[in-house]
């Protein structure tokens, strides 16, 4: 019987329209492929073992041989904990034109993290044990709550007075108190799980390291994560290498690492089966003027390592300070007009070195700012010229420039 494509999924997306997405998106489900007996049965796109075979044996050898021969760059692509499984997959379907019109062969790692909502949920179920709305609170709670998407917070103070350290510190308590930490310890375990043995990401790396084994001149591998991606890339990446890979670049963006983590996992490989590693980040100034959910005064990364974190105040590898407080970390990254195997870009930044700008202003800005991710792509290339980021705003444009690209 003829499925019903009248009857849309979270994504909105057409099922003609995901099977489009399976030579480019693997889709995970508590570290295993989400397609597979024992999975939920909720996943929109169903990934099994068979879909990352055929993207080596069929879809990358023919993207590569579209090319006209030589090495083309294939980009591991983690998103962070903050969108849900649909918002990955149309984020997946507007940008891999994009990916392709730059001759790079994408592969988004789609794992189901539920980070944000779940931790938006436990802000609003316990928001009225904070704030105690005022008269004035109350009569712009309605539009507010539009805004916020938590009606229980929005008609409280938290969103229409002064975020101050004080109400961050009730946050912090507040998370600490009512599950934040369980939800972020899940969140991390779920990536390391999809990278261990019989782990769907272990599947993926193991598969990539024997194809660059069988055709050495065929593809270069690289790795990006956005926040929460990072710690998936942070184990994805060790598995590539322990299977003979090699990954060229691997770039971060506002990485939710600790950077003890980062010492243990990443750091080894450099110049050990990873080429270059780079950062792009807040300033500390920036960052601190950030906002989650609204009321929480600095970014999602400084709320992780004050309340989600088991031990408050570990350094986390996406913050200007932590960094610059590390000794060896600091000796490590350089920021332009120096240059080395590891670099931090810190936004704004928006001139010097072309794959070295940022113009993002908030956390959650990263992965859709134009010349983060422009950078990004001179990243992977070694190419200046290039098909902006720019062009995804408009699906017909970035069609046209990627075929004058090519």
């Amino acid at each position: 019987m003829a499925r019903d494509e009248t009857v849309l999924p979270l994504s909105g997306l057409l099922p003609a329209e995901l099977e489009a997405l399976r030579p480019f998106v693997v889709d995970l489900e508590n570290g295993h492929f989400s397609g597979l007996p024992g999975a939920s049965g909720h996943a929109e796109l169903k990934t099994v073992p068979a879909d990352v075979d055929a993207i080596f044996s069929t879809h990358l050898p023919a993207f590569a041989a579209s090319r006209g021969g030589g090495a083309v760059p294939v980009v591991f692509w983690a998103h962070g904990g903050l969108v849900s499984e649909g918002s990955a997959l149309t984020a997946a379907q507007r940008n891999i034109p994009w990916w392709l019109a730059n001759g790079i062969y994408p592969i988004h790692l789609a794992w189901h993290t539920g980070f944000w909502d779940s931790l938006g949920d436990l802000v609003a179920d316990h928001a009225r044990e904070i704030w105690t709305p005022t008269a004035a609170d109350k009569s712009m709670g309605a539009a507010a709550a539009s805004l916020t998407g938590f009606p229980s917070v929005a008609s409280g103070r938290g969103l229409n007075s002064p975020v101050t350290d004080s109400s961050n510190k009730l946050i912090e308590e507040l998370l600490r108190h009512v599950g934040g930490m369980a939800i972020w310890a899940a969140m991390k375990e779920n990536a390391l799980k999809a990278s261990e043995p019989g782990g769907g990401a272990a599947y993926v790396a193991a598969a990539m390291a024997a194809f660059q084994s069988h055709n050495p001149d065929t593809a270069t591998v690289h790795a990006a994560g956005f926040s929460a991606g990072a710690n998936f890339q942070e184990h994805f990446l060790p598995a590539v290498v322990r299977n003979g890979g090699a990954i060229d670049t691997c770039t971060l963006l506002v990485p939710a690492v600790g950077t003890e983590e980062f010492k243990r996992t990443l750091l080894p490989l450099l110049g050990q089966g990873v080429g270059r590693i780079a950062v792009f980040g807040m300033k500390t100034v920036l960052a601190r003027e950030d906002n989650c959910f609204g009321i929480y005064r600095g970014s999602l990364l400084d709320l992780i390592r004050a309340a989600l974190d088991p031990t408050p105040g570990t350094p986390i590898l996406g913050l200007q300070q932590c960094i610059g407080e590390d000794t060896v970390l600091n000796a490590l990254f350089k920021v332009y007009p120096e240059t080395g195997p590891a670099e931090s870009v810190w936004s704004v930044t928006c001139d010097g070195a072309l794959d070295a700008r940022s113009a993002a202003t908030t956390h959650s800005a990263f992965d859709d700012d134009v010349p983060t991710m422009d950078s990004v792509v001179r990243r992977i290339t070694g190419r200046k010229s290039i098909v902006s980021f720019g062009t995804t705003a408009h699906a017909r444009l970035l069609a046209v420039a990627g075929k004058i690209a090519l």
